[in-house]
This record gives C-alpha cells, sequence and structure tokens, in this order.
C-alpha cells in the first residue's frame, strides 16, 4: 500500500484573525473609527487572545488599524492625503506602463472587456467591493501585460491599501462610477489604437482626486 498523502497544514490562527478583520475593515463592515477589542475579536473568530495581538501587530504595520494611548486598537479611516501618495505612485507606475503597451503593440486581454461590462452593469446599489476590486484588476492587468514582474510587484503592494482607500472614495460619491467606467472604456480603446499619448492624458484625469472626495475624506477623519 502506498502512503497516504500528507494533511496540508493547518492555517496559522493569527492568519485567519488577520484575514477576517482586513476583509471587514475593507469592505467597511467595520467601519473606521471602531475600536477593535482582543477579547472580543478572540470569541468571535474561536481564538485565544494571542493570534488576535499577532493579527494586530500585522494590521498596523498595513496601516489598517492605528494603537491609541490609554485608549487601545482603533480602525484607522482612509486620508485625503493617503488617497493623494497612492494616486502619486500609481501615475509614476502606470503612465509607464501605458507608454510600454502603445510603443511595444502589446496586445490588450479581451477579458478587460468582461470585466468592465460587469463593473459598468447598472444597479440599484453599488457593489463597493466589485468596483473597488475590479478596478485594481483592470489596472493590474495593464501592468502584467508588460512582463515587468519587479513592477507587477510593487503594484501588487498597493492591493490592500489601494480596496481600502477605493472602498471609501466610492462610498463618499457613487455616482462617479460612470465618469470612472468611461475612463476605464476610453483609456482600452486608446491602448488598442496604440496611441500612447492619448492613454496618457486619461490615465492622468484618471488617476486625479476629485476636491470633493479629498473633502470628504478629512471631514470624517
Amino acid at each position: 500500500m502506498g502512503k497516504a498523502p500528507p494533511r496540508p497544514k493547518a492555517e496559522p490562527a493569527w492568519r485567519r484573525v488577520h484575514a477576517h478583520l482586513r476583509a471587514a475593515i475593507i469592505a467597511g463592515t467595520i467601519p473606521p473609527g471602531s475600536f477593535l477589542e482582543e477579547e472580543a475579536v478572540s470569541a468571535e473568530v474561536g481564538v485565544s487572545r494571542t493570534p488576535v495581538r499577532e493579527a494586530f501587530q500585522r494590521l498596523e504595520a498595513e496601516q489598517f488599524i492605528e494603537r491609541l494611548p490609554r485608549r487601545g486598537v482603533r480602525v484607522r479611516a482612509a486620508t485625503a492625503q493617503e488617497l493623494i501618495q497612492l494616486y502619486e505612485t500609481r501615475r509614476v507606475i502606470e503612465r509607464f506602463v501605458v507608454g510600454e503597451i502603445a510603443a511595444r503593440r502589446i496586445a490588450v486581454p479581451d477579458t478587460l472587456d468582461t470585466l468592465l461590462a460587469r463593473m459598468a452593469a447598472p444597479r440599484r446599489t453599488p457593489d463597493l467591493t466589485l468596483q473597488a476590486e475590479g478596478d485594481f484588476t483592470f489596472h493590474r492587468t495593464l501592468v502584467a501585460a508588460i512582463g515587468n514582474t519587479v513592477m507587477l510587484g510593487v503594484f501588487d503592494g498597493l492591493h490592500q491599501r489601494q480596496l481600502r482607500v477605493a472602498m471609501r472614495a466610492i462610498a463618499l460619491n457613487p455616482a462617479r462610477l460612470v465618469l470612472i467606467h468611461a475612463q476605464h472604456a476610453a483609456l482600452l480603446a486608446a491602448l488598442r489604437r496604440q496611441d500612447g499619448a492619448e492613454a496618457a492624458r486619461i490615465l492622468e484625469a484618471h488617476l486625479q482626486p476629485a476636491p470633493d472626495i479629498l473633502a470628504g475624506m478629512d471631514a470624517a477623519v
């Protein structure tokens, strides 16, 4: 008889806590400004308090939470400054990407058409997670298309922060989704025409934080 296949290692308890809290923070189920109690999280996830502390340390390093002296652990609000800095970083990466796609005549995947159609489908209430994840996937696909794995790794490092900031921005002004969808479609069309200058112009406008979003973010901090 052959040996039984090895059992998969159980996921560390702190990772389960981390994934649970991070998903809830990104989705807004745990809103900005909420305080997290070790004992309550421990009971909710079904683990001891030690992995909860380890998860808190990771979330703090990722800037999802902050420790306030004599007050405890609080969920951080995405700030206007954070949005500005995130977009500045993305502009540096993505301007290069769209230029490379146009100059090297790189084919843009057809899967993006399906993604954009799903994101733009009419809904009574916007699905914030769908929109934020879809936006990231759209731009990540373009970054991946040029084959620079180092640049893709840097972009992937923005993922969780991008989701948190994007979902808050969408929640502040859901009507802006119409413009965002139009910009995505226009960017895709420009890249398929190998029009690097037009693609760069659209991207520049796309990655400019709207004044009402910035004001709303700071007002809620």
